[in-house]
């Protein structure tokens, strides 16, 4: 790879692990220690977990309406400081109402950084004929959420949940000054082509696609949220949470390379398939044995999964409408939004009502939905359309597409 493209990926990777491995994520391996120290329940803590997808949701579409680079940029840096600026003040206050307005900025925010690093990282890595290299530019979600396992996680086990957040905070600032310089000067021009309508290529129904990313988006997120509050809870692995983390987020940093990897090979959908059945079991692991075993097991096929599905789905949404790309994004996007809003909130309430098990195996049902309503999908098209396979959601060579979320070019 070019001196110029390693720099570009190392920025936005810093930048992805600034705006959800740490942004977001940090969230889970201080939430049980801030909850002892400040006596709310779990429903109190599956509020603060919707906020953040609610700013989430609001900042993707929100993002997604950019279209010119001088706001791009200004909406990248200004979502850089409110970001850490919301992590640093969380320790200000004792107010769950307050706690709950600075997830919701660092939602907000945490999209835009998302959103438009990678709409400048991924058309310059393909230009430069390193599009095959993008699908590391994600992984510095996993990257981010290893620094919140081992760092962030340390932290709050030895100074307590305020020192946890300004720590999260401080390490967000780093990243943060190291991938602006670089994000700055990225300009990138999509040929007048790459936007060119382009007619349906598939009779899959968008909205079974949609269904399935929102069960995606209620179930994963319950893990996402809770993983270290259940390890903690369980006092035989209590010591384990912040490995499993940890482990979630080493399983995450490969794993759109090879989901992008294996889609093109074997097409989307049955790709797809495989990873709803396999997040499906990783997060029931821990609800169906306290075995240390079993709960890294089932961390590790967690982590390896959830980016997989969401690039493998947004990728997905673009074959099927490629002259509505962009509508077809803010469409999936929302699902996969609402999913994420309710995610938490339910969980936390099962968990009130049956114990965490219930949760995670509420959750882990849900994943398992995605399955059936892709293969219903498939199978509806297979008898409106003349011709149709699971193979036709393939896009050979261009594995930049395979693994790219919402665009704001498009």
């Amino acid at each position: 790879m070019a001196p110029h493209s390693g720099r570009l990926l190392l920025g936005g990777m810093l930048a992805l692990a600034v705006a959800v491995g740490l942004g977001r994520f940090a969230f889970t391996p201080i939430l049980p220690v801030m909850q002892a120290e400040y006596g709310f329940d779990a429903q109190g803590s599956g509020w603060l977990a919707a906020s953040n997808n609610v700013g989430y949701l609001v900042g993707a579409l929100w993002a997604g309406t950019v279209r010119d680079d001088s706001t791009r940029h200004r909406l990248l840096f200004l979502g850089l400081i409110l970001l850490v600026t919301s992590l640093a003040l969380m320790p200000a206050t004792a107010s769950p109402a307050v706690w709950n307005l600075l997830r919701l900025v660092a939602g907000v925010a945490s999209a835009w950084i998302f959103v438009l690093a990678t709409a400048l990282v991924i058309p310059l890595l393909a230009a430069a004929g390193h599009a095959r290299w993008s699908g590391l530019h994600f992984g510095g979600v996993g990257a981010g959420i290893v620094l919140a396992g081992l760092v962030v996680g340390w932290t709050v086990d030895s100074f307590g949940a305020d020192a946890g957040w300004l720590v999260t905070a401080a390490l967000g600032l780093g990243a943060a000054l190291a991938a602006w310089p670089i994000l700055a000067a990225a300009h990138p021009h999509v040929p007048a082509s790459a936007t060119a309508p382009t007619a349906r290529t598939s009779a899959f129904p968008m909205s079974l696609l949609a269904a399935a990313y929102f069960c995606e988006g209620l179930g994963y997120i319950v893990t996402g949220t809770f993983l270290v509050a259940v390890v903690r809870a369980t006092p035989d692995i209590a010591d384990t949470a912040n490995l499993a983390w940890t482990l979630v987020g080493l399983a995450a940093l490969p794993s759109t390379v090879l989901w992008s990897f294996l889609a093109e090979r074997h097409g989307h959908l049955r790709v797809l398939v495989a990873a709803h059945l396999i997040q499906a079991a990783g997060v029931a692991l821990p609800a169906l044995s306290n075995h240390p075993a079993a709960v890294l097991a089932g961390a590790a096929l967690y982590g390896g999964t959830f980016l997989g599905i969401v690039g493998m789905s947004l990728a997905f949404g673009r074959v099927l409408n490629p002259s509505g790309a962009a509508r077809v994004m803010g469409f999936l996007t929302a699902a996969f939004g609402i999913g994420q809003i309710i995610g938490p909130v339910l969980g936390a309430r099962l968990a009130a009502e049956g114990g965490w098990s219930l949760a995670l195996l509420a959750a882990a049902a849900i994943v398992m939905l995605g399955a059936p309503l892709l293969l219903a999908g498939h199978a509806w098209a297979r008898r409106r359309a003349v011709g149709y396979s699971s193979t036709t959601i393939t896009l050979p060579n261009t594995p930049s597409v395979s693994i790219s979320p919402i665009r704001a070019e498009e």
